[in-house]
């Protein structure tokens, strides 16, 4: 399994993470799921499990294979309604027509 250690929270629902095997981090809402983009877009396994660790623990809070996290994220409407899964979409830039 792929460890993604979970650091600190830098502003309101941000989190810092590291994947210390790969040399890799980031900031993020969505952890795991941003961790797996970032796995994927470097060539990693696909088929790799990877999980969210705290502090020393041994046992992930969260994980999943990697392609799995890469292709989603968390949608939250702004009219309500809660939370769900929702393809993610790489951002392309701003459309200016």
């Amino acid at each position: 399994m792929i460890r993604i250690e979970r650091g600190s929270e830098v502003s309101p629902g941000i989190w810092e993470y590291r994947i210390p095997s790969l040399s890799l981090s980031g900031r993020s809402r969505q952890p795991l799921l941003d961790a797996c983009r970032q796995i994927r877009r470097m060539g990693g396994d696909p088929n790799e499990r990877a999980g969210v660790f705290r502090d020393d623990r041994s046992e992930p809070d969260i994980f999943c294979p990697v392609w799995a996290g890469a292709e989603v994220t968390v949608s939250d409407p702004p009219a309500g309604g809660g939370c769900k899964f929702a393809k993610f979409q790489e951002f392309t830039g701003i459309n200016n027509s």
